[in-house]
């Protein structure tokens, strides 16, 4: 069977069967194509399914009052999307293309029929969950207490971390598809700011800036200039899996 980004996504969590492997291939069906920059919805709008990215890259947003607006999350191939949204009765936020990209569409009852039929995806659908809010947290943390050079580096290279999980043969060296522009808006910083962090990592070797994005020339310094700690990247779901485990042999 055909590994795909959504399941490599899952078995870095736990080893999983070959019948929960096509329950995960399944949120696959129904491909959707998306250009760069599309919408896929609005903050504000009804929920309605929730997605799997096949393929390219995507972020949500908020808009604000002054018309500038705040990057919540970028995400990446084998990311499932709009479980944030699940117990509201509106959008919390909007999703946007940031490359060509094709998503796959699955109603809310067919996740509830993933959670019946295995205990061990369920398990992982919550840890992916807590994985996310751990990333908002650190993501706060970037935003009020490091140096604009310390934020960017460290956007970079949690970006590659989790590129890392969900990409099944990562391109060396590391292409993302960031503009300047988004990570300014991810890290609440100017544009001429982050123009700035660039330069002086480009004069270093570290970044390089293809007109489609950045390209990770030394990922091993721009880790010591974030002062990167993956803890927050590396879950201990063992006592939940092997509850999981058990229930699968009964």
């Amino acid at each position: 069977m055909e590994t795909g980004c959504i399941i490599k996504h899952f078995e870095s969590y736990a080893p999983i069967s070959r019948s929960e492997a096509e329950l995960l291939a399944s949120l696959e069906k129904n491909p959707k194509d998306y250009g760069k920059n599309s919408y896929v919805w609005c903050q504000g709008d009804t929920p309605g399914d929730f997605y799997s990215l096949k393929q390219g890259w995507a972020y949500s947003f908020r808009d604000l009052e002054d018309g500038t607006r705040q990057v919540l999350d970028v995400y990446v191939p084998g990311n499932v999307i709009g479980l944030r949204d699940y117990a509201f009765r509106s959008r919390v936020s909007g999703l946007r293309m940031l490359t060509d990209g094709v998503l796959c569409a699955f109603p809310r009852s067919r996740l509830t029929e993933v959670f019946a039929e295995s205990l061990l995806l369920c398990n992982i659908f919550f840890t992916i969950g807590s994985r996310d809010q751990a990333i908002l947290i650190e993501r706060l943390v970037n935003l009020g207490r490091r140096s604009a050079r310390e934020k960017v580096a460290h956007f970079l290279v949690e970006t590659v971390y989790r590129v890392d999980r969900t990409v099944t043969q990562p391109k060396q060296p590391l292409h993302l598809p960031l503009t300047q522009s988004l990570i300014a808006d991810a890290l609440g910083l100017s544009a001429v700011h982050v123009n700035r962090v660039f330069q002086e990592l480009k004069d270093e070797g570290l970044v390089s800036s293809p007109s489609s994005g950045v390209q990770l020339q030394d990922l091993k310094r721009l880790k010591e200039i974030a002062r990167f700690d993956p803890t927050y990247l590396e879950e201990d779901i063992q006592a939940a899996m092997g509850e999981a485990g058990q229930f699968r042999q009964l």
